[in-house]
């Protein structure tokens, strides 16, 4: 797989499944500015939340293959293995599916990440072990204290400015 960042702001993103793997994943797209529907019949309460705040769309049903339609992403993390190779199975050439139950399944993994200011940390184990990415993830993100985000600040506006003078 080629790690990248991608862009998700205003990008509909499908989750089904309502429990606590699924608002781990819906909470870093709402954290983009992704359009976030769950399809699950049941969810945790803070998804739940979530839907009566208009944060994102709650449709209480299982899943369909209409559901799957209009999604950019899709993350399939019900607590049903079946299920979750199903929606797999459903995806189009071109969407992005994440099957939290079995990596291999989908085309993107999502990795554990952490940001500090304009730097951004992500770790994968391709599926080996979510809970050592974490580990690491956090683990390297402690090299890197306060100075060192002003400093990359620093060099962030120093590259806007030369950018605008070739601009020019």
């Amino acid at each position: 797989m080629l790690p990248l960042h991608i862009n998700v702001q205003n990008k509909n993103v499908l989750i089904v499944g309502g429990g606590s793997v699924a608002l781990r994943r819906l909470q870093l797209f709402l954290e983009e500015d992704a359009h976030v529907t769950v399809v699950s019949p049941a969810v945790v309460d803070e998804i739940k939340n979530l839907a009566q705040s208009c944060q994102l769309i709650w449709k209480k049903k299982k899943i369909e293959v209409s559901d799957l339609r209009e999604a950019f992403i899709i993350i399939a993390a019900t607590n049903d293995h079946q299920i979750n190779e199903w929606v797999a199975k459903q995806v189009t050439p071109n969407q992005l599916i994440n099957v939290a139950s079995n990596a291999e399944q989908g085309n993107v993994i999502v990795p554990k990440s952490i940001q500090k200011g304009r730097l951004t940390l992500s770790v994968s184990t391709n599926g080996a072990s979510p809970k050592l990415a974490k580990q690491i993830c956090e683990q390297i993100s402690h090299q890197f204290d306060e100075s060192f985000i002003k400093e990359l600040d620093i060099m962030y506006e120093k590259r806007q400015e030369n950018k605008k003078k070739k601009g020019k």
